[in-house]
This record gives structure tokens, C-alpha cells and sequence, in this order.
């Protein structure tokens, strides 16, 4: 593995102030949260989430700020069918699994993103994936996937080989504490992405930083609130290259 499986780390948050300002509606066949639709669909950005999904509004509110820093349409279909995790007391792994493991959820993501590429036609189609949702995202930067680059942050059942067949560019972004991609996990990573001298891909490390940190990290803490602000920020840096 290059990065463990969602354990019970995966399920601690901490909530976020704000409103979304996005809308929820039906996209490629699956309820979604949509936000900055007056930017078009030239280029577009799929946000496949962690464990809590739509149900969770530090997500929506994360969109919303990379759509106002990019200036582009985010949009988060619900992979999870509205079974987003609620809380660390409720996160129970092998249901979760049994329901939303790969086995369900990849042709579930290509589908919607198969169809939304062709009923949409964006240009250049963009993914982000948080813990859970990397695991798909990097899916689909193989060379026959469906999704022109990539970010992920904290990611989590990432495999050797989902990244021995990443074909197309993916920046990582990562805490220093995370316990499901380790220090020995992130070397493997590296050592693999190293060998593809074609490849575009990038690896930033943040002190301090725990996994959930970008999505649900508790902001009161400066350097959880920096490395959160500055991975939007390099996120969307990253994607302006392409």
C-alpha cells in the first residue's frame, strides 16, 4: 500500500464556520453540489470526497473557496448515495466498506464522470480527492482514465499500483502526523513517482499537519489553518499549469 485504508482517524472533525452558497442538484445522474456555474464548464473541477461526503458542510464550503480562487466550477457528486459519515461514534469501517468499497464505488465514478464529459464537454476536466475520494481520483489519472490531472489530499487505500499506473500529473498534499500515509508510505510513493521521469507530480509535506487536516482540521490551530488555506491555494496553482 502506499497509503493505509480510512480508519477511525478518518472520522474525527472538527466543524467550520460559513455558508455554502453553492446549489444542490441531479449532474451526470448523481445528486452533486454545485458552485460557480457563471464560470462555465471550459474547465471544471471534481471533488470526490472523504467519508462524510455531501453531509458534511466544511466540504461545500471548501468548494467554494476553490471555485472563488480559481474562478471555476467545482462540483461534488455524492459517491456515497446520501450514507455520508456523521460522526467517529457511527463510523463503523466494515459496513462502510461493505457498501462503498471500490468494488462499488470506481464504476460508480467513471460512469459519472464518463457521462459528464459527454454531455458537458469540458475542455480539461479536473479531480481532487480527499482521504477516501483519492483513491478514485488517482484511478483516473491512469493513462485510459477519465480525468485530465489530479490533486489529493491526505489520501487514504491509495495502492503501490495506483501509482505505479498514474500516467498523468497529480500534486499530493499531506500532513507530517498523518497516520495513514506514513513517513515509509510516503517514500514508497516517491520512489515510485521518481521513476516516471514523463511525469509531472509534486509532494508537499506540512508540520504539524494531521490526516483530515484540508478538510476537516480544527482551524483555531495556526499551523492546521495554514496548511489547509495553503493547500487550496496550491491546488489551484497547480491546475492553472494545465
Amino acid at each position: 500500500m502506499a497509503s493505509l485504508p480510512p480508519s477511525a482517524c478518518c472520522a474525527v472533525k472538527f466543524d467550520h464556520e460559513g455558508e455554502s452558497v453553492g446549489t444542490l442538484k441531479t449532474v451526470a445522474g448523481l445528486h452533486s453540489y454545485v458552485t460557480g456555474e457563471s464560470y462555465g464548464v471550459e474547465k471544471v473541477i471534481i471533488i470526490l470526497s472523504d467519508i462524510f461526503g455531501l453531509a458534511l458542510k466544511n466540504n461545500l464550503l471548501l468548494a467554494d473557496q476553490l471555485s472563488a480562487l480559481g474562478k471555476i466550477q467545482v462540483i461534488i457528486p455524492d459517491i456515497l448515495g446520501g450514507d455520508g459519515v456523521e460522526s467517529i461514534e457511527k463510523f463503523d469501517r466494515t459496513t462502510f466498506f461493505a457498501a462503498h468499497g471500490p468494488h462499488v464505488t470506481t464504476p460508480l465514478v467513471n460512469e459519472f464522470l464518463k457521462t459528464y464529459r459527454e454531455e458537458f464537454k469540458p475542455k480539461t476536466l479536473f479531480g481532487i480527492g480527499y482521504c477516501f475520494g483519492a483513491y478514485f481520483t488517482i484511478e483516473n489519472l491512469s493513462k485510459d482514465g477519465l480525468l485530465d490531472a489530479g490533486a489529493v489530499a491526505h489520501p487514504s487505500m491509495v495502492s503501490k499500483e495506483l501509482i505505479e499506473n498514474l500516467a498523468k500529473p497529480l500534486l499530493i498534499s499531506s500532513g507530517e502526523a498523518d497516520a495513514a500515509f506514513t513517513p515509509e508510505l510516503r517514500e514508497l510513493t516517491i520512489k515510485i513517482l521518481s521513476e516516471k521521469k514523463d511525469l509531472r507530480w509534486q509532494l508537499d509535506l506540512f508540520q504539524g499537519a494531521y490526516h483530515g487536516y484540508a478538510v476537516k482540521g480544527d482551524i483555531s490551530v495556526p499551523l492546521i489553518k495554514y496548511a489547509k488555506e495553503k493547500t487550496v491555494i496550491d491546488q489551484i496553482y497547480w491546475f492553472g499549469q494545465f
